[in-house]
């Protein structure tokens, strides 16, 4: 079984006399998957990646803002980009009991930390220009020897993050307005690997609606078939397990839910211009 390091336990990231952690990090300098614990925000400044969290596979892309909880557990992966960077900030336990007694929102924060997964909000440029620079910001008054004017900064900005990008938006980070409470909780669903792999039977029941309905109304909200969206997310997983595990090809696509490896291998080849084996190879760390 695989060991999960847990970053600010076994591996002390956290600064002593702030309580926080600053990252400006690129795809092949980010972490293996792990767990924390701590908190953190990090924002996609470019490219995009597949985003291994809770056993689901979400997709993050450029100006994705995630709320990163102490239970929760992740890792990120290629995905159609070499030019994947996050900028990222820790913060302990401490500060964030500070941020949650100033701000006096309880419930909202509640329902960020109860959510099955980290919520993501999508930012526009200037909210994305916005963010980073304030995450800079405290980057840089952490090189310095002002710790108390550090953290003072770093709980401003924070509860700032907080406040004008999570309390204003639902905490399942569905964003669009058309899209019926049924469709938003089935989606959400839909993103853990063990329902991906069950397919289209365990979409029509998370949905209990007909297939006739399920398809229509995905159409119309996703511009695709249950299908490919299906076949998507899979292909999304199998890059995971393709460069993190050792798994045999065949294993893999069986793991993803495909019931015929020529399938996996024709859907794979389309979508990434390769052979499952080739991407393996190009991609795979060492493995």
């Amino acid at each position: 079984m695989q060991h999960i390091p847990v970053y600010g336990k076994e591996h002390t990231f956290l600064e002593e006399r702030t309580g926080l952690l600053f990252r400006n990090s690129s795809l092949k300098e980010t972490a293996s998957i792990h767990t924390h614990t701590f908190y953190e925000f990090f924002i996609v400044a470019e490219g995009s990646a597949l985003h291994l969290v809770n056993n689901s596979i979400q997709t993050i892309t450029q100006g994705d803002l995630l709320f990163i909880r102490p239970s929760d557990t992740h890792s990120y992966e290629f995905y159609y980009s070499d030019d994947f960077r996050i900028v990222n900030v820790g913060f302990s336990e401490e500060l964030f009991q500070n941020i949650r007694l100033f701000l006096d929102s309880t419930v909202m924060l509640q329902a960020l930390l109860e959510s099955e997964l980290p919520v993501c909000i999508h930012t526009d440029e200037a909210a994305r220009e916005r963010i980073i620079a304030r995450f800079l910001e405290i980057g840089m008054f952490m090189d310095t020897d002002a710790y108390k004017q550090t953290a003072f900064v770093a709980k401003c900005c924070l509860a700032e993050i907080f406040v004008r990008y999570f309390f204003t938006y639902s905490t399942d980070g569905q964003q669009t307005k058309k899209c019926p409470v049924w469709f938003s909780a089935m989606l959400k669903e839909m993103q853990k690997i063990d329902n991906l792999r069950i397919g289209f039977p365990r979409m029509l029941e998370l949905s209990a609606c007909s297939s006739g309905h399920l398809c229509r109304v995905f159409k119309e909200i996703m511009e695709a078939t249950p299908t490919e969206y299906i076949n998507h997310k899979r292909l999304e997983y199998s890059v995971y397990l393709l460069t993190q595990t050792q798994e045999e090809i065949m294993e893999i696509s069986l793991l993803c839910g495909f019931a015929s490896l020529s399938h996996f291998y024709h859907l794979f080849k389309k979508k990434y211009q390769c052979s499952p084996a080739k991407f393996r190879k190009l991609n795979g760390k060492g493995l």
